[in-house]
């Protein structure tokens, strides 16, 4: 929808076990992307380790050990979430500025977004590419070189971040600092290419300047969180109550988020979650 405004063994074996689980519904041949599984569990969810209400922990360290309880706030992930908290394990956590601590406490708080916001039921390639525009008729998915009308929300990526407000030249300058070495035409190439685009789009998109530019940079999932944390998800529904942070209209806001005491308990068992994936 679009809003208003561990060791390593261990990993591996997480791995396996989705690829499982997810094989065969996807053509493009992205691992992780498939069928959705896993139904609602019946286990509650609660702030474990010494972690406060939101996620936070009250010390760094390495990678939490024990199995992965997929569960958050009371409901077992399907397989398609489960898939992009990978990616948030693998590529997000270990790329953001920080202490273990913050850097975890970050990206749980931009998993619950993008999970209450709904844009994690698709396969990965679908996630990678996602580009949903308001305009006078409602909410509508557009192509990866189209671009919304300005003044229009438009919510990209696995990180589900508005691209109003954020230009190419923010991100440029963010970008080496979680990519150290790697150029920017390289990180948009890498990024179309899991979205399962053909070589002319991403030849586009690499040439592209821009909003239809800052658009796939926020699609690179360490960016898209790194900058609608702090930016709008601290400020809007951690500190803040806005309203379209919470509620019941849809069914992923419903599980993760229909109260903000409810949307804090899933930020801790994202946390959790990360904690015992991440490095």
């Amino acid at each position: 929808m679009c809003s208003s405004r561990g060791p390593r063994v261990a990993l591996a074996s997480v791995v396996a076990l989705l690829l499982a689980a997810c094989s065969g519904g996807d053509d493009s041949g992205a691992t992780f992307a498939g069928g959705a599984g896993g139904e609602d569990g019946a286990s509650g969810s609660s702030v474990e380790g010494g972690s406060t209400p939101d996620g936070g922990s009250a010390a760094d360290g390495s990678r939490d050990a024990g199995p992965v309880d997929w569960t958050v706030n009371g409901h077992v992930l399907s397989a398609r979430e489960q898939a992009a908290m990978m990616v948030i394990a693998g590529d997000v956590v270990p790329r953001l500025e920080g202490s273990r601590d913050d850097r975890l406490t970050l990206s749980a708080r931009g998993a619950w977004w993008a999970l209450k916001e709904g844009t994690w039921e698709q396969s990965l390639p679908a996630i990678y590419g996602y580009s949903n525009c308001n305009s006078a008729s409602g909410d509508s998915t557009i192509g990866p070189t189209e671009v919304c009308e300005p003044g229009r929300a438009w919510q990209v990526g696995l990180a589900a971040v508005q691209v109003p407000g954020h230009g190419v030249a923010e991100l440029e300058a963010l970008a080496p600092k979680l990519f150290p070495g790697m150029a920017t035409a390289a990180l948009l190439a890498d990024v179309v290419a899991k979205a399962g685009e053909a070589k002319a789009v991403s030849d586009e998109i690499v040439a592209s300047t821009g909003s239809l530019r800052a658009s796939w940079l926020l699609r690179v999932p360490a960016l898209g969180m790194a900058v609608v944390v702090p930016g709008e998800i601290v400020p809007e529904c951690i500190d803040g109550a806005k309203s379209w942070c919470f509620g019941s209209v849809w069914d992923e806001t419903k599980k993760f988020a229909p109260t903000k005491g409810a949307a804090l308990v899933s930020i801790a068992d994202l946390r959790r979650i990360l904690a015992s994936l991440s490095p």
